[in-house]
């Protein structure tokens, strides 16, 4: 008998939203405007018709479905398919650890991130 494992570390939930990502560490960084795809506690899928790279740093700026706020987060790039990016969120600073806190505070809320 087969078995249907999900690998994957926290549950995905469609997230239809404008994103904006940053390439770039200099004062003035490329912007690429995007679509939410799903979203979880790790990271999320985005649309967006640009040339991002594999393994690259990306700051994502979206609003918190729950609160509405700005949230701006830092990623690295982990899959491609044409214009899909899987984008997993880094919590490498106390700034980083902070949006996440409260992203993932503001989607409970909304039961946006809860196991099924």
């Amino acid at each position: 008998m087969l078995q249907n494992f999900n690998r994957r570390r926290w549950k995905r939930r469609p997230f239809n939203a404008q994103i904006r990502v940053l390439v770039g560490h200099s004062a003035d960084p490329t912007v690429v405007d995007g679509r939410g795809v799903h979203l979880s506690e790790g990271g999320l899928c985005l649309f967006a018709a640009a040339n991002l790279p594999l393994g690259g740093h990306v700051n994502v700026e979206f609003s918190n479905p729950g609160t509405d706020e700005p949230v701006r987060v830092r990623g690295k790039v982990r899959n491609r398919a044409v214009y899909l990016y899987g984008v997993e969120f880094l919590s490498e600073g106390f700034e980083d650890r902070q949006q996440l806190a409260r992203l993932k505070a503001g989607f409970r809320s909304l039961n946006v991130l809860r196991p099924a």
